[in-house]
């Protein structure tokens, strides 16, 4: 016959035992949560990077729209100042 200290014994190590998986299991899904918001964190950094590269790149064109308005307006000034001097702006 088993005495009640070696049931109480078994429950106790039972206990641990289901105590132990649950804790394993709460680690793995905590682990799959992190994981899966680490995707999202990355994820909205490529898109943030891909918006600064479309802002470079539209601002490389506003930058050549600029250079070449100021070239035109550099040779319509030395024209009128050939042409009469007498027009000023």
């Amino acid at each position: 016959m088993i005495k009640i200290n070696e049931i109480s014994l078994f429950v106790s190590l039972g206990s641990l035992l289901i105590a132990f998986l649950s804790f394993k299991r709460n680690e793995n899904k905590n682990i799959r949560i992190e994981g899966k918001n680490e995707g999202l964190i990355v994820q909205d950094i490529a898109y943030i990077k891909s918006c600064v590269d479309r802002m470079e790149k539209n601002m490389n064109k506003v930058d050549e729209r600029y250079q070449n308005i100021l070239e035109r307006l550099i040779v319509v000034e030395e024209a009128i100042k050939k042409g009469g001097g007498n027009n000023e702006f």
